[in-house]
Parts: structure tokens; C-alpha cells; sequence
């Protein structure tokens, strides 16, 4: 199997350099593009203030924390803050989801465990897991990442939940500084993004030096096409993305995002990892 010198376009940041990596492995041509970064919510220590007082004064039963980078971004600020045992101390009647394992690993370092993880990490997996427990009239409280999923709020409170909401950071097409050296603390080969990287990608696409494009998230996938619609190139990339290219998407909760823009999914591994999906893209070039 082997992608044959094919370009592979790489949308990811976090793990961009991982992927091109595998690109290479199996004989393509990375062409790295991130398509989205974070910033922190401005001011962020009204929101670490929100969470400490709603912690102390709502007796949670359900926390779900959604993402790694959301958990080290609040917390470190509530220990800068001196609020730490507070918080953990409030937790501890909590049962406490991480949506994977990255926000349960970040919560240990902070003292928190992780009571459970679903099998899939999508917020339908989290619903799927809260689905065995009796929620009404009990009190849900969400960190999310750098966006917010309605739905889902939604379909909480129709089971007669109360939900609270938080978030540490929002979605970005660049990376500030202080964001870049949190990832690098975390852990992450990132590779910053930024709006010039992005509409050169736009242009190589239209001009058919792009063979294959990946998306390893929907925030990548939506900065990506707000960034087209922005710089009125939304209709012919998705006309050039549906008939010239190959779309490859991690899982489904990317290829629902890819549907809400209107560009179909050529492939999506069984198993919703990068490495998965790098091998299936290779035998599908192998046997084409």
C-alpha cells in the first residue's frame, strides 16, 4: 500500500507534524496547512471566577469536561487564582466525564480523576454514556472546547436537566504567543496557523496542486470554510472539493461538519484515529 507521491493536504495544528509524519510513511507528500488555532476568552479569569462560584454554590452531579487544552487552560488559572482544593473538594460528589482520554489525563494532573470516558469521543458518545444514568432534575455542568454544540444543551434540558456552560477559550485562524508556549507546555508538536497559510491552500487547491485534503476536526473544517466564505471562495472550493479532490475526514462528528458546508466525505477510516486514516487513504490510492 502506498499513497504513490500524492500532495495530502494537513488542516491540523496540534498534531500537524504527527500526520505528516504518517503522510510520509506511507509515500505521500504532506503539504501542511493548519486551518485553526485558540484564544483565550477574554478576560479569562471571569471565567475561571464563574466556574469557582458556580462550583461552591450549585451542587453538581455530572461535569463533563470536553477537551484536554480547555481543562489546563482554566485550571492553571484557578490555582493562579489559590482556588484549586476549592474546586477539587466541590468535585469530589461529582462524577466527573472526560470526553477522552486527553481531558481525563490533564484533570489527573490537577488532582481531578476522571470517573468515566466513553467509548467513542464525540458528544454523542457523552450522551450515549449520560443516557444510563437518571439525569432529570439534576444539575450538569460542561467545559467545553472552543465552541459550543446547542444540540446538545438542548437535548439535556428536554431530559429535565439543569446545564451550566463554560469555556476557556474560542476558536481561531492564528495562534497568540501566550496560547503557542500552553500547547508547547502540554506537550503539542503544533504548527501555528495562520490566514496567510490558509489562502495559499485555497489557491494551490484551485490551481490542482492539491490532491487529497484531511480534516482531523470540525473546528478545522469550520474556520476553514468561514475563512473561504470571508474571501468569497466558498463556491468554488466546495465545487472543486466535491469533483477534484479527495475528502478525507477522521470521524464522523468532521464529516457531519463537512456535510453542514455541503462537501461530501471520501473517506473515513473505521476506526476514528489518524493512523487509521492515513492507512486507508493509502490502500484506497493503492487499488484506484
Amino acid at each position: 500500500m502506498s499513497l504513490c507521491g500524492v500532495t495530502v493536504a494537513i488542516t491540523s495544528s496540534r498534531r500537524a507534524s504527527e500526520l505528516a509524519s504518517l503522510v510520509r510513511k506511507f509515500g505521500g507528500i504532506p503539504y501542511i496547512a493548519p486551518t485553526i488555532g485558540i484564544r483565550n476568552n477574554n478576560p479569562l479569569n471571569s471565567q475561571c471566577n464563574k466556574f469557582i462560584e458556580t462550583i461552591r454554590n450549585e451542587r453538581m452531579q455530572f461535569f463533563v469536561f470536553m477537551t484536554g487544552v480547555g481543562v489546563y487552560n482554566l485550571f492553571q488559572n484557578i490555582q493562579k487564582l489559590h482556588q484549586l482544593e476549592t474546586v477539587i473538594e466541590k468535585l469530589q460528589d461529582t462524577v466527573v466525564i472526560a470526553r477522552s482520554n486527553k481531558p481525563a489525563m490533564e484533570l489527573r494532573k490537577f488532582g481531578i480523576r476522571a470517573n468515566l470516558v466513553p467509548d467513542i469521543n464525540t458528544i454523542e458518545g457523552v450522551l450515549n454514556l449520560l443516557g444510563n444514568f437518571d439525569i432529570k432534575n439534576r444539575n450538569i455542568g460542561i467545559l467545553w472546547h472552543g465552541d459550543y454544540s446547542h444540540s446538545f444543551r438542548e437535548k439535556l434540558e428536554s431530559l429535565g436537566s439543569k446545564v451550566f456552560e463554560f469555556s476557556s477559550y474560542t476558536y481561531s485562524t492564528s495562534l497568540g504567543k501566550t496560547n503557542a508556549a500552553m500547547l508547547k507546555e502540554m506537550g503539542y508538536d503544533y504548527v501555528p496557523p495562520s490566514e496567510e497559510k490558509i489562502g495559499r491552500l485555497i489557491e494551490d487547491i484551485m490551481a490542482g496542486t492539491i490532491d487529497i485534503i484531511t480534516f482531523t476536526s470540525p473546528p478545522a473544517v469550520k474556520e476553514f470554510f468561514e475563512f473561504a466564505k470571508r474571501n468569497n471562495h466558498i463556491h468554488a472550493l466546495k465545487e472543486r472539493l466535491n469533483h477534484n479532490l479527495l475528502v478525507v475526514s477522521v470521524g464522523p462528528s468532521t464529516s457531519k461538519m463537512l456535510a453542514t458546508f455541503h462537501v461530501l466525505v471520501d473517506i473515513m477510516p473505521a476506526t476514528y484515529r489518524m493512523g487509521p486514516m492515513v492507512k486507508e487513504l493509502a490502500d484506497f490510492i493503492s487499488s484506484y
